[in-house]
């Protein structure tokens, strides 16, 4: 599997903490940070794919994988950061994405500078991101048509 960036660990926190997954028997739905795109990600054994970006046109774990893979327990979070979580909620980083020009780092540290403990942070998103680097899984773009929410 290609490395993605670590940034991608940041997004998928969030979507956990917004409870942006919808997981069914061999696919999950995980609606994006500003709400307006919903991304498919299959599943089936060791194999994931994702219609996001990331994952089809980097060829990497995009963040709708890496959330499907925590909320599938294959990526763990231990008890005691569990309560971090609430440092992620409501956060929008295809804005802050948007307004640094896709320079991840740059979002990170805005982020990084509205939490409590920035080192707990950086633990538990490096620990996510080792343990993603461990998985044997095969990850691919998929063709399905992305749910797009109907502007008013």
């Amino acid at each position: 599997m290609k490395q993605p960036p670590i940034a991608k660990v940041y997004e998928a926190l969030s979507a956990i903490a917004d409870q942006r997954i919808k997981i069914a028997s061999d696919h999950a739905l995980v609606t994006s940070s500003n709400y307006s795109k919903t991304y498919t990600v299959k599943f089936s054994e060791n194999r994931y794919s994702s219609n996001d970006n990331a994952t089809y046109w980097q060829h990497y774990a995009g963040y709708p994988i890496i959330a499907v893979l925590i909320e599938q327990g294959k990526l763990k979070i231990s008890e005691n950061d569990k309560n971090l979580l609430t440092e992620f909620k409501d956060i929008n980083w295809k804005k802050l994405n948007t307004h640094y020009k896709n320079k991840y780092d740059k979002a990170i540290n805005y982020f990084l500078n509205t939490v409590d403990d920035k080192e707990k942070i950086r633990n538990l998103v490096k620990e996510i991101f080792d343990q993603l680097m461990k998985l044997d899984i095969e990850v691919k773009g998929n063709r399905t048509k992305l749910i797009k929410k109907e502007s008013k």
